[in-house]
């Protein structure tokens, strides 16, 4: 998602401010018409109920648009109805209902009023957006570049040559010559991390940090390797900064996979997916559009009756739910999100004025993970955001992704065939499903040892990320099968595209001890398009890949009906 310039977003979130300030007077103009009604004794439990919301929303969004005052004062007059109007939000009728008003609420509404005046004479936007620094797009079709930082040790030469067959791009340079260094780390594009042995991290982390700025995003992600793994030096090298310890001997694939993972996710342009269940309209549109000028996806729910649907169709990583929308309850919504299995481990964060530690404990066993107290400013709400997405995304990997190569489980993968041949119905796109085998694997596994094995499909699976797009899915069918969705890709294409990738990879050599080995792969694909269900069309993918195999395996087959 491109960012917009800081003058428009200013701009937009000038609007905004000016919107909640119009509808905050109309609002208290509301509540002044009730307060009168008070001193005749004419209040209802309808109200109540309506000034309970109304302060609600004040309370949390004022503070936000450059009011606190006005925030704090909704805030304390909130309080003084919370008893009576959660004993009213649980009554079917309260029409019959007795009222009590604390005394002086009236007086403290007529405040409100020329509080309101008085702040929006000279008011400026409090936390106003300052531009998030430009982050860099970083997945599938990207190579991996990695710099070499050496002091004098030719262990990290002899590493290059033994990761050469995961297909990174290495830069090596002398950590003594600073210029050089500076240089490397200026010229680094796309997703990529810094290599070094502990003997130089220090250097490579002082040089590292003066040339980026603090809050960019761009740092890159800084590797050590060492040989001494006891846990105070392991201490020493977090303490220093470093996001991962290899001790030696370097286990090759494991460090294969850091690097990657560490690369495109300090690399990526999104940093999550934020559902925002919120009434306030300003207030919700004000924070989608900080989080998205920031690069992170956000959606807003204003009415609860819609919340499953949305919660579907945009799958996030975390939801920021006020504790109250409109007459609907926060902890109830959570618990109710709570019914499905899928959204058991999705994090809810509750985004609320709630101030009182009994009530948040109490909010919080219902079903939701923490607050966030509102007014909360721009900044403030993006770093926080990034860093839940952050933890989120790394539990969903965990849980979604195979352990040995990163792909996507099996289960999964099946699930985004089936996506794409809905995807396609609606669109009239072509798309194609693939599936690849590595020939006579069991032959490398028996002479080579399965450890052998392992980086031979970890080769693979990095090879298949970086040769294709961000929008195609790879998934580990089983053993050494992959299986790939190639999206708005007809058979012609892919077949062009997987011949290529197979010749790639029967080049590479892998090396075991003196001995050096190749393995070549078979592939078979069908047109999504042609099948009635996801399942018919993995399984003419799968005979494809069979008749491959007949035939004299390393190539590509496509599925014919005849």
């Amino acid at each position: 998602m491109a960012l917009e310039s800081t003058g428009k977003i200013s701009s937009r979130l000038e609007v905004l401010r000016q919107r909640f300030l119009e509808r905050a007077k109309e609002d208290i103009q509301q509540l002044r018409t009730l307060a009168e009604k008070t001193r005749r004794g004419e209040f209802s439990a309808d109200g109540l109920l309506f000034c309970y919301q109304s302060l609600h929303r004040l309370s949390g969004s004022a503070g936000t648009f450059g009011l606190p005052e006005l925030g704090e004062a909704a805030k304390a007059l909130e309080k003084q109805l919370k008893v009576q109007a959660e004993e009213l939000g649980a009554l079917d009728d309260t029409v019959a209902h007795p009222v009590d008003i604390p005394a002086g609420f009236a007086d403290g509404i007529d405040a409100l009023a020329e509080l309101v005046e008085v702040k929006s004479q000279a008011v400026e936007q409090a936390g106003s957006y300052t531009e998030e620094p430009a982050t860099y797009k970083g997945s599938q079709g990207m190579q991996v570049s990695v710099l070499l930082v050496e002091k004098g040790d030719e262990r990290l030469a002899m590493l290059e040559k033994e990761m050469a067959p995961y297909g990174f791009s290495f830069t090596s340079v002398n950590c003594d010559d600073a210029g050089a260094l500076g240089n490397a780390l200026a010229e680094v594009r796309g997703a990529a991390a810094i290599l070094c042995r502990e003997s130089a991290l220090s250097d490579v982390m002082s040089l590292r940090n003066t040339s980026f700025e603090q809050s960019s995003r761009r740092r890159l992600p800084v590797i050590c390797l060492g040989s001494d793994n006891s846990f105070h030096n392991r201490y020493r090298v977090a303490e220093a900064g470093a996001f991962a310890f290899f001790p030696d001997p370097v286990d090759i694939p494991e460090l294969a996979e850091r690097i990657e993972s560490l690369a495109i996710e300090r690399s990526a342009n999104v940093q999550g997916r934020v559902l925002i269940v919120e009434d306030d309209a300003e207030l919700a549109e004000h924070y989608c559009l900080v989080l998205q000028a920031a690069g992170i996806e956000a959606q807003a729910v204003s009415e609860p009756l819609h919340l499953m649907s949305n919660l579907a169709d945009f799958e996030p990583d975390i939801v920021l739910m006020d504790v109250q929308i409109g007459e609907y309850s926060g902890v109830t919504l959570a618990r109710l999100i709570r019914f499905e299995p899928r959204w058991l481990s999705l994090p809810i964060i509750y985004l609320s004025s709630e101030d009182d530690p009994e009530n948040q404990l109490e909010a919080l066993s219902k079903g939701a993970d923490e607050f966030l107290m509102k007014p909360v400013s721009d900044s403030y709400l993006v770093r926080s955001v990034r860093i839940r997405c952050y933890r989120a995304r790394q539990l969903s990997e965990l849980m979604n992704r195979d352990s040995l190569t990163g792909l996507l489980k099996h289960s999964l993968i099946k699930e985004e065939v089936e996506k794409e041949l809905a995807r396609c119905r609606r669109s009239g796109e072509r798309s194609c499903v693939v599936m690849l085998d590595l020939d006579h694997f069991k032959t490398v596994n028996d002479t080579w040892g399965h450890s052998q094995g392992d980086i031979v499909i970890r080769t693979l699976a990095n090879l298949l990320r970086n040769r294709l797009r961000e929008t195609d899915m790879i998934g580990r069918y089983g053993g050494e099968e992959f299986l790939v969705v190639l999206p708005e890709c007809d058979v012609s294409s892919a077949t062009e595209l997987i011949r290529g990738i197979g010749e790639s990879f029967s080049a590479l050599f892998f090396v075991a001890g003196e001995s050096s080995y190749q393995v070549t792969l078979s592939a078979g694909i069908a047109a999504i398009n042609d099948f009635t269900n996801g399942e018919d069309a993995l399984n003419a993918a799968d005979q494809a890949l069979y008749e491959r195999k007949r035939g004299g395996r390393k190539g590509v087959t496509v599925y014919s009906s005849k």
